[in-house]
């Protein structure tokens, strides 16, 4: 039998470990009455984490950065946003110091754009599930919560056009370009596929770290239009399959009907750069505190 690019990917799906109920549970019953949201987090962060007493002790935000020549002629503003976030000059930078969070930053060949998916496939196969499996290695530095999001103007569009591809969008709330790439790759359902043709590398990492974190049982948390669509994809491909995730930050992007995710803030950050990760971050511990015995 031969293999396939992505016959990989589908074997992890097939075989994710769920939550643990029983401690979510404790962790939601030791929140305490009348804690609303603050009870569901911290049954959320030990259903996923596996400890009744949850924690966030080794935080990681991974940032994948892309190019799209859909959005620009070449990777120039990715370039020089990466270096700044790398140099700690970033406002991202700041936060992740503030909150003694981990900040991963992924340079995906930025001077060597994707094709415009509005004109062509986005990556062959090889390429997509080689990039998948470069975003599963932020994982081995085993965070005990994984933040995603990336830098590069070229996200929006391509997780517009995934949503309206994957029917979870209406097609003319969204950009023009958008519903032009979806039209192109009209009666193609495979939700990989879809990725391959529309979503950019920076969405194929995004896609494999949400996978390695479900596949080592450590919550996620969603930051901007790449990982949104790259958990839509997932949730499309295998139903449940994005439940160990959360959104940071409430609909800034226009991708509510995409993936039905709780959103943990509203804050309306619209850079997708992990800013609303790291606020969201200060209420998880929150959650876990009243979730500590005294």
């Amino acid at each position: 039998m031969s293999v396939r690019p992505f016959d990989d990917i589908l074997a992890l799906l097939a075989d994710l470990p769920g939550p643990d109920m029983a401690a979510q549970e404790t962790a939601r019953d030791s929140a305490g009455g009348g804690m609303g949201g603050l009870a569901e987090i911290a049954g959320w962060a030990a259903a996923w984490s596996g400890r009744p007493i949850p924690q966030v002790n080794r935080p990681i935000l991974a940032l994948y950065a892309g190019a799209h020549a859909s959005v620009s002629a070449h990777g120039g503003t990715e370039r020089e946003r990466l270096e700044l976030v790398a140099a700690g000059g970033a406002e991202v930078s700041r936060l992740a110091q503030l909150h003694g969070a981990g900040l991963e930053a992924f340079d995906l060949a930025v001077d060597r754009p994707v094709p415009s998916i509005v004109e062509s496939p986005s990556m062959g196969e090889r390429e997509c599930a080689a990039t998948i499996a470069f975003g599963m290695e932020v994982m081995a530095k085993q965070p005990d919560l994984l933040i995603v999001g990336s830098i590069g103007q070229g996200a929006g569009l391509a997780a517009a056009a995934l949503a309206i591809a994957l029917n979870r969008a209406d097609a003319g709330a969204l950009d023009a370009r958008a519903v032009q790439a979806a039209m192109r790759v009209r009666g193609e359902t495979a939700p990989l596929e879809l990725l391959r043709q529309l979503g950019g590398r920076e969405t194929a990492a995004a896609l494999g770290a949400i996978v390695a974190a479900r596949v080592q049982r450590t919550p996620v948390l969603l930051d901007g239009p790449a990982a949104l669509s790259a958990a839509a994809v997932l949730d499309a491909l295998a139903p449940g399959s994005v439940s160990h995730c959360r959104a940071a930050d409430a609909d800034a992007f226009g991708l509510g009907a995409c993936l039905d995710v709780p959103a943990l803030l509203s804050l309306n950050i619209a850079n997708g750069e992990g800013a609303a990760g790291m606020a969201a971050l200060g209420v998880i511990r929150a959650a876990c505190a009243l979730a500590t015995p005294l």
